[in-house]
């Protein structure tokens, strides 16, 4: 089948100039550009208008996590926002106010999650306690999810249920302690979900993904804290028949969990964050550094050096793309080292020629060192990279100011270097821990915490188009003959528009492989929808 689109400009993304005023696909692949309707080669093609559109590649977001964005999409309520320049609530009887509302929407003995909490823009710098969430929710299950990702406050039903009273006898887990048990929460919370609800929150997922332009995610995802990882083993099952593309990367040590999902997957990945996350986050004061924060805290990493180095030589030297979360010098250091160590081994025992940055990730790498920046340089893995948080801590929550002297707040990630070097800086959104939009994180590039170290218009749009197809080693990406035909059509020059203009920018339509993303059914009609599918690897 051919459809030749018209009337737009196809930015191509092989650089910030190269355009054509045309594109014709074939069986969903791009088979030429700047064909008139009545080119032979057009013959009997499907005319599609774009409307005087600005087109690029379908983005693509590498770093998010699937099974929480969809399970939370039905049972979580946003508690902070941005509201005329500071965020509200700003206290802690504000956030009451918003649970309360919460819980008398939700259905008793129901999970209430709240997400989006910025304990350090609170009044009182901190996440309620069990006592006054049992109080709020009239003794309900409630999750409070702060904004790092890494600490998190929850009612004494839901510890109860989790097993971890004596653990958080205020409620309030932060840093190891949390992180080490994220599997359970994450189980419990999954567990919660409904057949009607998973179907909504799939729905509402994929429509998100699409108003925004995006048509491929990397879904970092699974837990070893479970016998067996049911609730993921089913949504790989369920992703293989998504309108859009997911790419899995399991976050298993678990031989036999992995083993389960392997089968289903377009090539050998893993890694990401639970059980690979190498340190914390700011917020919790967890990320790993060579010296303190500034109220006298030092946070190790979660693996000894000789642990990291066995485990991903041993996944390297089978052929595994390997993902890694590593926020603070110590722990970017330590992964650093084991991916050289990893490809010395490579080096004498295979011939294997797949290049670094779809073998190696850091993800996050928000706090490098200066005596590992180099190597980074030289070994060139893919990065993965959300400055929108940056961006909104640096303006409104400032928990970097509280917790890190200067010569921390100026060893962020230095954006333009990596980019000029030929690191792979992959745009991402870490969702459900930040919102899925894309343009918030290329602001976030474009007006970095670093000023110095911005990204130009086209370097972060590479982000999320060029970059992610060569992580992933596929012809995504890019508007390139032989490519798939996955773009998005919108009513703006991204390449022209100022990182103000970002904000509230979305996708007019999105095409998967030549076809237009329709909005899903929701329910149980967008399972039988799904079941109804033909499957396709992940």
């Amino acid at each position: 089948m051919k459809t030749l689109f018209t009337n737009a400009t196809f930015h191509t993304m092989e650089s910030a100039e190269d355009t054509h005023c045309s594109m014709l696909v074939e069986d969903g692949v791009i088979a030429a550009f700047d064909l008139s309707a009545d080119d032979s080669h057009a013959q009997d093609a499907r005319i599609v208008d774009l409307q005087g559109a600005h087109v690029y590649p379908a983005l693509i977001d590498a770093h998010l996590h699937l099974l929480e964005a969809v399970a939370l999409s039905g049972i979580s309520a946003q508690l902070c926002t941005v509201e005329n320049g500071r965020i509200e609530p700003h206290n802690l009887a504000g956030v009451e106010r918003k649970i309360r509302e919460h819980a008398a929407r939700t259905k008793p003995g129901d999970l209430m999650v709240c997400s989006n909490y910025i304990a350090l823009s609170m009044d009182e710098g901190r996440l309620p306690n069990r006592f006054e969430l049992d109080e709020w929710t009239n003794n309900g299950r409630c999750w409070v999810m702060n904004i790092d990702g890494h600490s998190g406050a929850f009612s004494t039903a839901l510890l109860d249920e989790i097993g971890l009273a004596d653990e958080a006898p205020d409620g309030i887990l932060a840093g190891p302690a949390h992180d080490a048990n994220l599997g359970k929460i994450t189980n419990v919370v999954s567990s919660a979900v409904g057949p009607r609800l998973l179907g909504d929150g799939i729905a509402d997922f994929c429509d998100t993904c699409a108003h925004f332009g995006i048509g491929t995610v990397c879904a970092m995802d699974g837990t070893d804290d479970s016998e067996r990882d049911v609730l993921v083993e089913l949504m790989a099952f369920l992703a293989q028949r998504f309108a859009l593309d997911v790419r899995l990367f399991p976050q298993y040590m678990d031989e036999k969990k992995l083993a389960r999902v392997l089968p289903r997957m377009q090539r050998k990945r893993i890694g990401g964050c639970m059980k690979w996350e190498l340190d914390g986050a700011i917020g919790s004061q967890s990320a790993a550094f060579d010296r303190p924060y500034e109220n006298g805290i030092q946070a190790p990493t979660y693996f000894t050096d000789e642990f990291i180095d066995s485990k991903i030589a041993d996944l390297v030297s089978r052929g595994f793309a390997v993902s890694a979360h590593a926020i603070g010098e110590t722990a970017i250091r330590q992964l650093t080292s084991a991916f050289e160590k990893a490809g010395r081994q490579l080096e004498r025992t295979s011939d294997d020629a797949m290049p670094n940055c779809m073998r190696y990730r850091i993800d996050h790498c928000e706090f490098p060192a200066p005596d590992t920046l180099e190597r980074i340089y030289e070994l060139k893995p893919s990065v993965t990279i959300q400055p929108g948080y940056s961006w909104m801590d640096k303006r409104f929550m400032r928990s970097y100011e509280r917790m890190l002297d200067k010569d921390m707040i100026n060893q962020q990630i230095p954006l333009h270097d990596f980019a000029d070097a030929g690191v792979v800086l992959c745009g991402s959104s870490d969702a459900p821990v930040q919102t899925v939009d894309p343009f918030l994180q290329m602001r976030g590039m474009r007006e970095f915490y670093i000023e110095e170290q911005s990204l130009s218009a086209f370097e972060a749009l590479a982000t999320y188009t060029v970059n992610g197809g060569k992580m992933l080693g596929e012809n995504i990406g890019l508007l390139r003959v032989g490519y798939k035909a996955n773009f998005f059509a919108t009513d703006k020059d991204l390449l022209a528009i100022e990182p103000a203009g970002l904000e509230g920018m979305h996708a007019r339509c999105l095409f998967m492989r030549g076809k237009r993303y329709k909005p899903r059914h929701r329910g149980i009609s967008a399972l039988l929808q799904l079941l109804a599918t033909r499957p396709h690897t992940i």
